[in-house]
Parts: C-alpha cells; sequence; structure tokens
C-alpha cells in the first residue's frame, strides 16, 4: 500500500514538476520593451497627477473647514457688537439731552441777574424815569 501511494504520488507530481522546467520566458523585441516602458511611464505620469489633485484637494477642504470654523466666530463678534451699540444708543441720547438741558440752565442761571436787574425801577441800564413818566403825575389819576 505504501508503494502503491508513492508511485501515485510521484505521477501526480512528475508532470507538474516538469512542465514548469520547459517553460522559456518570453522573448520581446526591442520596439515592445520601450512601448512597455512608456505605458508605465504614461501610468505614473497619471498617478502624479492623481495625487496632485487629491492632495490640492485635501488642502482646499483643510481652507474650507477653516474658515467655516472662523466665520461663524467673526459674524458672532459683529452681531454682538451691534447689539451693545443698539442698547447703548439710548443711553447716549439720554445722556446727551441730560448734558444739554445743565447747559440751559446755566445759561438761564447767568441770566436770571441780568433779567432781575433790568426789570428793578433802580436798574443802572436802564434810563432813570422822568416825573412825568410817573403814573401818579398823570392827569387822569
Amino acid at each position: 500500500m505504501k508503494a502503491k501511494f508513492i508511485t501515485i504520488a510521484t505521477m501526480m507530481l512528475m508532470p507538474l514538476i516538469l512542465g514548469g522546467c520547459k517553460r522559456e520566458p518570453p522573448v520581446l523585441t526591442d520596439q515592445q520593451v520601450e512601448q512597455v516602458f512608456d505605458a508605465q511611464q504614461r501610468v505614473l505620469d497619471q498617478q502624479e497627477i492623481l495625487s496632485q489633485g487629491r492632495d490640492d484637494l485635501e488642502s482646499d477642504r483643510r481652507h474650507w473647514s477653516e474658515r467655516e470654523r472662523s466665520d461663524p466666530i467673526i459674524a458672532n463678534s459683529i452681531e454682538a457688537t451691534g447689539i451693545l451699540f443698539a442698547c447703548c444708543l439710548p443711553l447716549a441720547l439720554i445722556l446727551l439731552l441730560l448734558a444739554k438741558g445743565k447747559v440751559e440752565q446755566i445759561e438761564e442761571a447767568k441770566a436770571d441777574p441780568v433779567l432781575v436787574e433790568m426789570l428793578s425801577t433802580q436798574s443802572k441800564r436802564l434810563p432813570q424815569a422822568s416825573p412825568r413818566s410817573d403814573p401818579a403825575n398823570l392827569p387822569g389819576h
């Protein structure tokens, strides 16, 4: 049985072993070799172009990603500044009106003594009334 097994194994393996040995390498002409090299070079060039395009796309993706992160921050800052300005505007108007009122009060305070002096009967700025213009001296009284 053992001998039979070895004989069968040898018969099956012999064609496989001998068939591999008889195989000759293919013979290519110089023109065929040049065509193969040219094709390989074109493939490498195309791979380089694809690699460059992939790098460009990745760069653009990073740029847009960074922009998407920074744009909301800028927009929120502008919005907050606008809201702050809108909230402070009424306060600024009130302060402006109060300051204007104080200026008018100061001017009134300066004008009061002048008015009192002008309206008094002993005013130095107005000419003294003559006895004829005195109401007691008028003929109808």
